[in-house]
């Protein structure tokens, strides 16, 4: 026999047998239910859910309302959290190792740079912002008036602050043409895992076979230029 009764100051619903199911209604139409096991039903629920937990995320269908990730922690990151952009703002000639002077940071508008951040130079070596996988990438444009030169680029890395090896060779010419101004670009790129940001480092540097090679400059436009982009945790 189902029964209503107390015990001190609770109200005790009783629904007898194995099976029974505690219903509830209203004018005569059932409009939730407390079955044997416990499970709660109704046709809706209102009220602050504040309190809730342990929600399964498969049963979380149908739409959500705008939530703010101010307060969550552990996300990974999303997109590209590192990028910088330098280029030489003046020319000049013969051969630099490693280029040292005239950087800036890329600034004509609208440059977005940099991302994170960003690397540091001194000297002519670089210094990553975070470890991670980074792009290197380096692109010269180089001038001449004489006779056909070659003109040599590299990009440098070290793994222990000190002794470098070359990692990316940028290889072109310059040909004469009627005595006049020849223009060449050249482009080159490698990876640099970044384990560690104080011993591994970058430099770029140029070379020719004739000196009087200018390597050109620019404060408005990217002429002779890095950038870094990561790409990825180390």
């Amino acid at each position: 026999m189902s029964t209503i009764g107390t015990n001190s100051e609770d109200l005790i619903l009783n629904a007898d047998g194995s099976g029974s199911d505690i219903k509830f209604k209203s004018n005569g139409t059932e409009v939730g239910s407390i079955s044997d096991g416990g499970v709660m039903t109704a046709t809706s629920f209102a009220g602050s859910g504040a309190s809730l937990t342990s929600l399964p995320a498969a049963n979380l269908t149908g739409t959500l309302p705008a939530i703010s990730g101010a307060s969550l922690t552990n996300l990974p990151a999303s997109g590209i959290t590192q990028l910088d952009q330098w280029r030489i703002t003046t020319n000049f000639t013969g051969d630099v190792n490693p280029i040292s002077a005239n950087w800036e940071r890329e600034d004509t508008t609208p440059h977005g740079l940099p991302i994170g951040d960003g690397m540091s130079v001194s000297n002519g070596y670089w210094t990553f912002p975070e470890t991670g996988k980074y792009k290197v990438e380096y692109v010269f444009t180089a001038s001449m008036d004489g006779d056909s030169r070659n003109v040599y680029g590299y990009i440098g890395t070290t793994e222990n602050n000190s002794t470098y090896y070359d990692r990316a060779a940028l290889e072109t010419h310059i040909q004469r043409t009627q005595s006049n101004q020849t223009l060449c670009t050249a482009y080159g790129s490698c990876i640099v895992d970044v384990t560690n940001t104080t011993n591994i480092k970058v430099k770029f540097s140029c070379f020719s076979v004739d000196t009087s090679r200018i390597m050109l400059g620019h404060s408005t436009k990217n002429r002779t230029y890095v950038t870094f982009t990561r790409i990825g945790d180390t």
